[in-house]
């Protein structure tokens, strides 16, 4: 089995990132939407393995409560966007991919 590159898990990080912004602009949800251009903004330029596992760990903080945080979602969608993204960032943190 082919592990993924750092690249590779940053664009499924970024992506997921798009879909939450998504969803909380249609659920009119302010929190969740300036979580993602934090988190956006968190994962720009990111090029190294050590900088994607940082970076994911304190997205991941996000989980614990705090700036919109994700511990409550309201709907199907926004169910979806953050479980997606959970998984990217656990991908980013726990992962040894490739350079």
């Amino acid at each position: 089995m082919r592990r993924s590159t750092v690249d590779e898990v940053r664009r499924e990080i970024i992506s997921a990132i798009a879909e939450l912004r998504v969803v909380a602009r249609s659920e009119e949800d302010g929190p969740r939407d300036q979580a993602s251009d934090w988190l956006e903004q968190l994962f720009a330029g990111i090029e190294d393995q050590q900088a994607l596992r940082r970076a994911s760990a304190q997205a991941l903080g996000l989980y614990r409560g705090g700036m919109g945080s994700f511990q409550d979602v309201g709907s199907a969608g926004s169910s979806e966007a953050v479980g997606r993204l959970r998984v990217a960032l656990r991908r980013g943190r726990s992962w040894f991919p490739r350079a």
